[in-house]
């Protein structure tokens, strides 16, 4: 399997499609809106910072796809930031109710670590109420140096909205950050995520959680029309879709998805590719060389600035080199940079 779209289409590039299209609100089609974390099954999102003194160490989904986490640190100083989207779960449609589903769990593991716990309530940037919570952890025994964690809820009967810093240098200067950092808190609570929000969060992960990547891109191409002006998003989309379930062992799906695009989008080659992928990987040599034939008979159907994938490269086709005949005739399909057509 594929590792992703790879040199085919940039991320940016496919982001400036949706935002061109009609597959985003007016409103929200800006070229520099910031990357928006949500959660794949409800609204609202938090908006990420870009560019300094923030610098993003990574994106990763918790709780089976549902607890979506943005990472980031200073070069200037010793404090870290998290941004969290979660489900909430604890009856109450308010941050008090998402604060007692981190902070309780939390409070009652480190039980003999932590000091100093201040519980409050503040309001976000907004005017949202925003219940806070602030503590020290002992990092280890005998160890004087604690760390000092701040924590910020917002929430609605559905989902919860959080930000997490923490430092261990008790130094003013790193303190006042986080104090500033947890006022400029302002989760957008009634954000409607589209098509390139989710495209966006889907590549951030792919690249380390291709299986938690999978939703987001199932939730963009969802998000777009059947226009003729989505047909370039929506086949990267698909793409990405049937690489990451087949990268997360989901074979299954993988192909319902590539057969559902190969009955949409027949002149499509990387449709069909990617059935010869999920053939290949169950060891079914005729049907991965009818799949790939028909991928490099439609190869002139590139997306501009793409080529065709080298099937001699790649991992799933690869499965199949032990099968002689199968794998000479592989070798006679053009490479990529001959002509395609």
């Amino acid at each position: 399997m594929r590792k992703s779209v790879g040199s085919r289409i940039a991320v940016a590039a496919v982001a400036s499609l949706l935002v061109s299209t009609s597959l985003t609100a007016p409103a929200q089609a800006k070229p520099d809106r910031p990357v928006m974390l949500s959660t794949w099954f409800g609204v609202g999102a938090i908006p990420l910072p870009a560019g300094t003194p923030w610098k993003l160490e990574g994106v990763k989904v918790y709780d089976k796809g549902q607890r979506p986490v943005a990472t980031y640190h200073r070069e200037d100083n010793s404090v870290t930031l998290s941004y969290i989207v979660f489900e909430n779960l604890s009856g109450q449609p308010t941050g008090k109710g998402c604060q007692g589903d981190v902070i309780d769990p939390l409070a009652e593991h480190f039980k003999k670590t932590i000091s100093g716990r201040a519980d409050g309530e503040v309001k976000d940037a907004a005017g949202n109420a925003m219940a806070t919570t602030s503590y020290l952890l002992e990092l280890a025994p005998g160890v004087k140096q604690k760390q000092h964690n701040l924590f910020g809820f917002v929430g609605t009967a559905k989902t919860c909205f959080e930000i997490h810093l923490s430092n261990v240098t008790s130094n003013p200067a790193d303190e006042t950050v986080m104090a500033e950092t947890l006022a400029a808190f302002r989760p957008e609570l009634a954000y409607q995520p589209n098509a390139m929000d989710y495209f966006t969060l889907a590549s951030l992960l792919f690249p380390t959680e291709p299986g938690s990547a999978a939703p987001y891109y199932k939730e963009s191409l969802d998000r777009m029309s059947d226009g003729p002006e989505s047909i370039t998003p929506r086949r990267v989309a698909t793409d990405q879709l049937v690489i990451s379930l087949g990268m997360s062992g989901d074979l299954k799906n993988s192909r319902a998805v590539a057969e559902m695009a190969v009955a949409k989008d027949p002149d499509y080659p990387l449709n069909y590719y990617n059935l010869a992928c999920a053939d290949a990987e169950e060891g079914k040599a005729a049907e991965a060389r009818l799949h790939l034939q028909q991928a490099f008979d439609q190869r002139a159907n590139v997306l501009p600035g793409e080529q065709m994938p080298d099937p001699v490269k790649d991992d799933s086709i690869l499965k199949l080199k032990k099968d002689k005949a199968f794998w000479s005739w592989v070798q006679t399909l053009p490479r990529s940079g001959q002509p395609t057509a």
